[in-house]
């Protein structure tokens, strides 16, 4: 696909609650990459300046997109830094320290680039900087079978109505088998909680025809059933934006970062992969998009998924998958 052919990039509706466009936060995880490489291929990119707080964070201020991070996703490695004193930050003993700290981590976790949230009609752009990341060395997710890196989307939503809501949900539900097909997801990925499904409990309920909740009922549910912020599609920074309180004591609070956007964390990142750019998981998360656009098509979607999803032999002959196939095909 073609970066500079925007229209199949666009979802079918493009406006937000605030009627203007959307918007997508990207945040990718890779290995193989100095930061310095990194922030130039930002910079090449967007433009904008380069700040650096330590050898683990960076942030490039005013692109003309808005402001980049740039983090060794290493928490503990981060707080280390973030409380040292100055004076001691100086020394050559402390500096030795850092970078020791820096390679050991990077054997084991990725560096994250967080983008701005961007318009949908721009997201093509990051085709450029996917491809100066690749040329400078990142690898992704099937490189080593350490690495359980992903990309994840925060798209935006057309409105925070409930049955808004509940509708990308339930089209999510329906599609999961499909996209987790596609998406190959590699297997530490797999065996890491971290793109958990929803457990079948709850996804009964959401795809339960008579499940019309109001606001608090549905996030009320949704707290109840996922407990962890651990969930392919995390609707915590969501609920956190919709009202706080609901999160103000969850175990997690501190990760959980308050924005009027889905999570959508299952993809893999194949930055090494010439054949693999953005456009990849995106037009997945578009099937999303547009069952969710279509509430009769959506209903029969449901009534088939209700009806595979009890069978006891569901996850061996993998029928579902093989109709929720031939039944995207008619989606307009």
């Amino acid at each position: 696909m073609s970066e500079h052919n925007t229209t199949h990039w666009l979802p079918p509706q493009q406006q937000n609650h605030q009627n203007v466009e959307r918007q997508v936060g990207v945040e990718l995880e890779f290995a193989g990459c100095q930061p310095e490489s990194i922030v130039d291929c930002i910079t090449a990119s967007f433009g904008g300046k380069v700040i650096k707080h330590s050898i683990f964070n960076y942030q490039i201020k005013d692109s003309r997109v808005g402001d980049f991070r740039l983090e060794l996703d290493a928490e503990l490695l981060q707080k280390i830094v973030a409380t040292e004193e100055s004076a001691q930050q100086s020394s050559a003993i402390y500096q030795a320290a850092e970078q020791l700290l820096k390679s050991a981590a990077e054997q084991l976790v990725p560096w994250e680039v967080v983008t701005p949230p961007i318009n949908i009609s721009q997201l093509a752009e990051l085709h450029a900087l996917f491809h100066c990341l690749r040329e400078n060395g990142a690898v992704g997710t099937r490189k080593a079978a350490r690495y359980a890196f992903g990309l994840h989307l925060n798209p935006d939503l057309p409105d925070l109505q409930v049955t808004t809501l509940v509708r990308y949900l339930q089209a999510y539900m329906c599609l999961y088998d499909y996209i987790y097909a596609e998406e190959n997801i590699d297997l530490v990925r797999k065996l890491t909680p971290y793109i958990d499904n929803f457990n079948k409990d709850y996804i009964l309920k959401v795809v339960d025809p008579q499940y019309q909740p109001d606001l608090e009922h549905f996030i009320r549910d949704y707290m109840a059933y996922n407990p962890s912020r651990n969930r392919s599609l995390d609707l915590l920074p969501l609920i956190a934006h919709i009202d706080e309180k609901w999160v103000d004591t969850h175990p997690e609070r501190a990760l959980i970062k308050a924005r009027p956007t889905l999570h959508y964390r299952l993809p893999n990142c194949d930055i090494d992969n010439p054949n693999w750019d953005l456009s990849k998981p995106w037009q997945r998360w578009l099937k999303v998009e547009q069952l969710a656009d279509q509430p009769k098509r959506l209903a029969q979607f449901i009534d088939e998924f209700r009806a595979d999803y009890q069978r006891l032999t569901r996850d061996l002959d993998k029928k579902w998958l093989t109709r929720s196939t031939e039944l995207l095909q008619t989606l307009g």
